[in-house]
């Protein structure tokens, strides 16, 4: 492979910050607010609105990965197959970029009745967090955890101690480079 592709050259990574900064702004006000009250409202009433900032960030990110895969790999049907090229999640087998998808996958079908694709579920399943909550006999009753029990920032805090949305990109554009680099070496 050529390290001078003109797509190797990562156009998207700025848009990426000015599209996520304004959310982690947002949060970190957030943070803030919930320290001044010692976190009292965080359950009931900010959890489940911050989830929209953190599941949307997620998203894009998420469109971020499989453009950098079509950049590399234009004709690839099975881009889920590059998502397993990261760092695993300690004490797992989880890729930190297959749940990054995992999450963004979660928020968008959240509030799905139906169940969550196998894909999405085995990372969470992996590092034991619960994404649905069972109300009937017999499993068939359920909602998707939302709130403070979301999987959304259980996922999160196995990413980023602090919910700081530039680690994030960080994983993301290191994951990115490390794709051409295998390619390299093929």
């Amino acid at each position: 492979m050529n390290t001078g592709h003109y797509r190797r050259i990562d156009d998207r990574i700025n848009v990426l910050r000015k599209i996520i900064s304004p959310f982690q702004d947002q949060l970190n006000e957030m943070r803030k607010i919930n320290k001044e009250e010692d976190f009292l409202y965080w359950d009931s009433v900010y959890a489940d609105d911050m989830e929209h900032i953190v599941g949307t960030v997620f998203i894009v990110l998420q469109n971020y990965i499989n453009s950098s895969i079509h950049d590399l790999y234009p004709k690839l049907k099975q881009i889920h197959e590059k998502y397993s090229i990261d760092e695993k999640i300690d004490n797992s087998n989880i890729s930190r970029i297959e749940l990054i998808i995992a999450i963004a996958n979660f928020y968008k079908h959240r509030d799905s009745p139906s169940e969550l694709r196998k894909n999405t579920i085995k990372p969470f399943d992996n590092l034991n967090i619960p994404t649905k909550v069972i109300y009937g006999l017999g499993n068939e009753d359920f909602f998707h955890k939302t709130g403070s029990d979301s999987p959304v920032y259980q996922g999160f805090n196995f990413l980023s101690e602090y919910w700081d949305f530039n680690e994030l990109i960080n994983i993301v554009t290191k994951w990115r480079e490390n794709l051409w680099i295998q390619e390299e070496l093929k």
